[in-house]
Formats: C-alpha cells, sequence, structure tokens
C-alpha cells in the first residue's frame, strides 16, 4: 500500500498498535492511516483475510479501537536463517464507531492545516 493507491486522505504517523487476533496478540506500529485502513508494521501478521481487534494508541490519553481484516501483507524480509517472512501489513478496518471515524478524518484534517501552514510560514 502506498499514498497514491488511497481513495481518502492519508497521513504519514506512527501510533503504537496492539492486535488482538485468535491466536494472542501482536505489538506494531502505524505507517500509513486514514479513515478506512492503516498501514501497520509489525513482526508475525496474522494471516491474509484474517479478523484482527485493533488497539491503536493516537495519543498518551486516547485509544481508538477497531476491528479489521487483513487485506494485504507487506515488508517481506529475510531473517537470520534466510527465511522470508512478512512484517506488516494492510488492514481495511470493518467496524469502526462513527465517533472513531469523526476522531480519525479530524487527526487528519489537523494534520494536513498543519502542513498548508508550514508551507505558508516558509513563503
Amino acid at each position: 500500500m502506498n499514498e497514491k493507491s488511497y481513495n481518502y486522505p492519508a497521513i504519514k504517523v506512527r501510533y503504537p498498535v496492539t492486535l488482538l487476533t485468535a491466536e494472542g496478540h501482536v505489538q506494531g506500529e502505524t505507517h500509513l492511516i486514514n479513515n478506512r485502513g492503516a498501514l501497520i508494521r509489525c513482526h508475525h501478521p496474522p494471516r491474509l483475510h484474517e479478523a484482527a481487534t485493533l488497539s491503536i494508541d493516537i495519543s498518551e490519553s486516547e485509544t481508538l479501537m477497531v476491528e479489521a481484516e487483513v487485506v494485504r501483507l507487506e515488508f517481506y524480509e529475510a531473517d537470520n536463517n534466510g527465511q522470508v517472512s512478512p512484517q506488516g501489513m494492510v488492514v481495511r478496518f470493518t467496524r469502526l464507531s462513527t465517533m472513531g471515524r469523526k476522531r480519525l478524518r479530524n487527526l487528519i484534517a489537523k494534520h494536513y492545516m498543519m502542513k498548508l501552514k508550514g508551507l505558508a510560514a516558509k513563503n
């Protein structure tokens, strides 16, 4: 997944994520996020099309709980034994509350406003 493949505005941001699956939990970090899904870097991601509950720490005092499905595995890397395995994934949010979706849209808007202010300050 890259920024160009998004139909919705996405931001590059690193939020800590905990994925809860039927097999346990995995720690990770977002790389891109919008109100429809996210690109998450993690060791040992769930299998393709597996459902997970994500706990996304968007601030020290705020966490979003999101139901998601793994739609693509990313960041293939070789380990010390030469075995290639995925180190991240793209998830599609399947259940995100209206309030959660609004919160993500506001974070994205705030991010772009800060970028615009930075550009205006340079000119």
